[in-house]
């Protein structure tokens, strides 16, 4: 019987996407999947502008910084849709 790679089901939402790639980010070891796999999202996440990259990462933000972070988390879901990476 012959191992077939499967495709990872896309991420419920991109809270969950960034989530996980918070948690392989800070993780102490990775395994050769799992650097792929941070290797994918962090390819995706590369195509945001430095600027939205940074407004990503502003948990607890209002105003003009909230409006920042939801516009990064538009760009970013758009990006992870095209790749079919987060779910529709």
């Amino acid at each position: 019987m012959t191992s077939v790679a499967m495709k990872p089901l896309p991420y419920s939402s991109l809270a969950a996407f960034l989530a996980h790639h918070r948690a392989l980010d800070s993780a102490s070891s990775r395994t050769p999947d799992e650097n792929r796999l941070f290797a994918e999202m962090s390819a995706a996440i590369a195509t945001l502008s430095a600027d939205e990259r940074a407004a990503l990462d502003v948990s607890d933000a209002a105003g003009l910084t909230r409006r920042r972070r939801e516009r990064a988390e538009l760009h970013l879901r758009r990006e992870l849709l095209a790749r079919a990476i987060v779910a529709g």
